[in-house]
């Protein structure tokens, strides 16, 4: 029997896939609409039908969750709400918001409103759930490298959801701009382009690689250690998705709803999953620290299940031994040499006889793993659950024609008269309740006739559809609430692009030449650990009588909070990159310095900074320079190094007693594209990768952020010179980034 408090979260991408959740067990689905979600390629709904599947899934006391999980602009502020507004009418259960900083401001407008903070907001810590709490969430759903030892503490205070199948990003989510500097496509906006999922080979001091998928994670299946998770406080389990199809959700499903309801597991339910997607063999990933299967660097996508191997090659044909499973037309297969894919082959039906023909390389030995199974496909799409209702038609001379669906009763503008020629009967009448229409009714009809009676079929016809429309519909709980948003209130005359007046230098290294207007240094050591990287910090800082701040990275566990509050003392603020710092500054008193990544890209979220005391504030690196126009003032990156992505794993596999390996190295492409590689310590080494071409605006902003944080002092230099000066310099590739086209 399932916990009532334990919660099976499904992804409907599509319509197919909602079915498909709740007809294999989910509590709840989480769905996004035509806007604002963090999958904008997922099938997703319209609003005009989600009052239809909210109903529909409460009918199976089923939740809905509406995911509005995208950074939002300032031109998006008005349908964003109005968006929220027909959503939360239609009877939704909860709201998936990216944004902490909305919270307040959505309370306000749509009261009993529920949210839940997306997993883009990077809650992997207390303080991050104390401050989702203060902004009115009452759920986070947490990062995926959280720890079990900080999952327990967060779930004392508040409602946790972790992922438990499905993708793993390589990068720390929402923190991610790989695709948004290299293609335009921003995932902070639903639009990732996956490039983490091509080929590259790392480079370097102590380093000897060669071409693989190595920042191509596995997928997450916790079908072995969920018990440990539920011991630990969370109450929502949530399977990764909305790309996917119809039989890995009912897959998923099936798996879970097992575990969760303590059946146990199930090997041929397992075996059912593999197939409809699965990617390395699957990992525990960060749980339990790094796990040795996160990378999945042989294959870049679904590896599925194996099924044979092959005995002979004719042709373009396959030859199968030790075969596992009953191949059917429209079945699909990977080859697998060596544990690499080399080829892939499809069923067909050739003469009477299926066959297996394939593309690309195959060798005797290799083995064919299934990846589309056509049976397993059509056995779930059996399953469909159906709500009991009791339908009762009464038809006494004189009155109105009355139909009663499970004690709620509706009536017809036909008066009931005596049958003249032909009377009605009662198996007419079952027949006619038993048409359900599109609502997911088993219906069990009857009928009350004490007297022969004339009941035109129109009329009939006319109060069951009614009847079965309105029975269904007040099962969405709809709200009838407009909201007093103002969107006037976020236009403003910007003086954003101006004449320079600040500049605020992240860096480890500060011995370079004087800069005009600078205003704060931002230490970001290699080493927190290190006392004479302090020294040497403060020694430089000497030159320049501006502020000094920490830097503090997006992703802080309990030891990692503990090494920042050793180092505070001697520091102004704590630039940082996540909300959860904003408690750390706080309880050391020192001023807190809204980061780059904190993804400021709207003037609402601005404001809600200014009122927690905040004054520096910089803008997210994914606004256009007409964006920031429209922006309250704020730093913008503007010169110096872009990073791209932040991991929070090691990539050589924790290697800890052997590695040799240098603070940087360079990551490359399949195409000769190379990025720098920094690793910086902590309570343990982290990693982050910066984009091969450096940032340089043309564009002058009032206040502005140098990153160089990699760089040594002569390129330093140089970078000032041609910023200031403007001199060129060929030593450079530079990019304008995301200042002249913006992002999607």
């Amino acid at each position: 029997m399932r916990d009532k408090n334990v919660e099976l979260l499904a992804p409907a991408g599509c319509e197919e896939n909602f079915y498909g959740a709740i007809n294999h067990g989910a509590d709840a689905v989480y769905l996004g609409l035509s806007d604002f979600s963090a999958r904008k390629n997922a099938g997703n709904f319209t609003l005009d039908r989600l009052k239809f599947v909210v109903a529909y899934a409460h009918v199976f006391n089923v939740k809905v969750y509406v995911a509005v999980n995208t950074a939002i602009k300032n031109s998006e502020l008005s349908k964003y709400f109005k968006c929220i507004n027909e959503a939360y009418n239609a009877g939704v259960d909860a709201f998936i918001v990216q944004d902490i900083f909305l919270g307040r401001l959505l309370k306000r407008c749509f009261p009993g409103i529920v949210l839940h903070l997306s997993t883009q907001a990077g809650v992997n810590n207390v303080d991050g759930a104390k401050q989702a709490i203060s902004y009115g969430f009452s759920r986070v759903v947490l990062a995926r490298e959280t720890p079990i030892e900080e999952i327990k503490k967060i779930s004392k205070l508040i409602e946790t959801e972790v992922f438990v199948q499905g993708a793993l990003c390589t990068c720390f989510s929402g923190h991610c701009y790989f695709s948004s500097f290299i293609g335009g496509m921003s995932g902070n906006r639903g639009l990732c382009r996956q490039p983490c999922r091509k080929l590259y080979h790392y480079e370097g001091e102590g380093v000897k690689d060669e071409n693989r998928y190595a920042l191509s994670l596995s997928d997450l299946s916790m079908v072995n250690r969920l018990s440990e998770l539920i011991s630990s406080g969370v109450i929502s389990f949530k399977i990764e998705g909305r790309m996917r199809s119809f039989e890995y959700v009912c897959a998923s499903c099936d798996m879970y709803d097992s575990l969760l309801s303590g059946e146990g597991f199930s090997r041929g339910k397992y075996e059912n999953l593999k197939r409809s997607f699965n990617r390395g063999d699957y990992t525990e990933g960060y749980f339990f620290g790094q796990d040795k299967r996160l990378i999945s660097d042989k294959v870049q996508g679904h590896i599925g299940s194996v099924i044979a191997t092959v005995s002979a090659v004719k042709g373009n044909q396959l030859i199968l031994c030790g075969l596992k499973h009953n191949i059917k037309e429209g079945d699909s297969f990977k080859i697998l040499t060596g544990g690499v894919e080399t080829g892939h082959a499809v069923a067909v039906n050739k003469n009477g006889k299926v066959v297996v023909l394939f593309k690309e390389k195959a060798f005797v030995g290799s083995e064919l793993a299934i990846t589309k199974d056509v049976s397993l496909a059509e056995k779930f799409s059996l399953a469909k659950k159906l709500f009991p209702v009791k339908a009762v038609l009464e038809a006494v001379i004189g009155d109105p024609l009355k139909l009663t669906v499970n004690g709620a009763e509706f009536y017809s503008d036909f008066i009931v008269a005596p049958a003249i020629t032909s009377a009605v009967t009662k198996t007419e009448v079952k027949e006619n309740l038993r048409k359900k229409d599109v609502y997911p009714f088993e219906v069990t009809p009857s009928c009350v006739m004490t007297e022969k009676v004339f009941i035109p079929k129109k009329a009939m016809n006319s109060l069951r559809a009614k009847a079965y429309e309105e029975y269904f519909y007040s099962f969405a709980n709809v709200k009838e609430v407009q909201t007093d948003f103002d969107s006037e209130s976020i236009q403003i005359s910007s003086s954003n692009i101006d004449e320079l007046n600040e500049i605020t230098v992240i860096s480890n290294n500060f011995d370079f030449n004087p800069i005009i207007n600078l205003k704060n240094l931002v230490f970001c050591p290699n080493n927190y650990n290190d006392n004479s990287e302090f020294e040497r910090f403060f020694a430089q800082a000497k030159r320049f009588k501006v502020e000094k701040y920490l830097y503090v990275p997006a992703f802080l566990n309990e030891k990692d909070e503990n090494i920042i509050a050793s180092r505070v003392a001697d520091f102004d603020g704590l630039y940082c990159e996540s909300a959860s710092a904003l408690f750390l500054a706080k309880r050391y008193k020192k001023k807190y310095f809204a980061g780059v990544e904190l993804n400021v890209t709207n003037n609402l979220t601005y404001d809600q900074l200014i009122t927690e005391g905040i004054t520096e504030i910089a803008l997210s690196k994914e606004l256009s320079k007409n964006e920031i126009a429209n922006m309250k003032e704020g730093y913008v990156l503007s010169l110096g190094q872009i990073k791209i992505m932040s991991l929070m794993y090691c990539p050589f596999s924790k290697q800890c007693s052997s590695c040799k390996r240098g603070d940087f190295l360079r990551l490359k492409d399949s195409s000769g594209r190379t990025f720098t590689v920094r690793r910086y310590k902590l309570s343990e080494c982290r990693f982050e990768i910066y984009n091969e071409s450096l940032l340089r605006s043309k564009t002058s902003f009032k206040k502005q952020i140098f990153d160089f944080t990699t760089l040594n002092t002569k390129q330093i230099n140089s970078l000032i010179d041609i910023y200031l000066k403007n001199k060129e310099n060929v030593n450079f590739s530079f990019t304008s980034g995301n200042l002249v086209k913006g992002v999607e």
